[in-house]
């Protein structure tokens, strides 16, 4: 059993800790939780397990902010839903392509082993779907105003954005379908895009 690091050890250093993150992410995201140890993450990032300790107490909460990371993601995502300086048609395809490239990375063994493994974190991923299912009704809602989109419930277009997404996030389905997260999002909305534009 490793040698548990004392507080005085612990070195809080933000820009340290986001660099490494995003470098875990990448590595977490393509092939799931399962297959790193503290020692390979030190390997990864090029320190020492002492080093890494200094900063993560342990895996989860490596894993941890891995998720926060994403959920900073969304957040950051959710600014374009509602930034009126740019035209509303530009700003539907500028969403399309960078959710595509967000969710490019993101395995079926990710959500898997997150949802068996951390249901915890799970559950805080599925909490900003339903955040992100009101940032879309209002901008489904703002297209339909601006007479770009045809006057559909933006509820309903809204709502089946969180149904493909659910049935996206379910491993099974990705497997069953022998499709990545990031084609089922291109199919699904060059489908939805060529249906609600007039």
């Amino acid at each position: 059993m490793g040698r548990k690091p004392l507080d005085k050890e612990r070195v809080n250093d933000p820009y340290i800790k986001e660099t490494w993150v995003k470098e875990l992410a990448t590595l977490y995201l393509q092939h799931g939780l399962g297959k790193f140890t503290m020692d390979k993450i030190a390997k990864k990032l090029n320190i020492s397990k002492a080093t890494l300790y200094k900063y993560f107490s342990s895996k989860d909460e490596i894993i941890d902010a891995v998720v926060q990371y994403k959920i900073q993601e969304i957040i950051t995502f959710e600014d374009l839903l509602v930034d009126d300086n740019i035209d509303f048609s530009e700003r539907f395809f500028e969403i399309i392509k960078t959710a595509s490239i967000m969710l490019a990375e993101i395995s079926g063994q990710f959500l898997h082993d997150t949802k068996v493994k951390h249901p915890e974190l799970f559950v805080k991923m599925d909490t900003f779907s339903d955040r992100a299912l009101y940032a879309a009704e209002k901008f489904y809602q703002q297209g339909i105003e601006a007479g770009v989109l045809n006057d559909i419930d933006p509820k309903i277009l809204a709502l089946t954005d969180k149904m493909f997404i659910q049935a996206v996030s379910n491993p099974k389905f990705l497997q069953e379908h022998n499709i990545s997260v990031k084609e089922a999002f291109d199919n699904y909305f060059l489908m939805k895009s060529k249906g609600i534009f007039k």
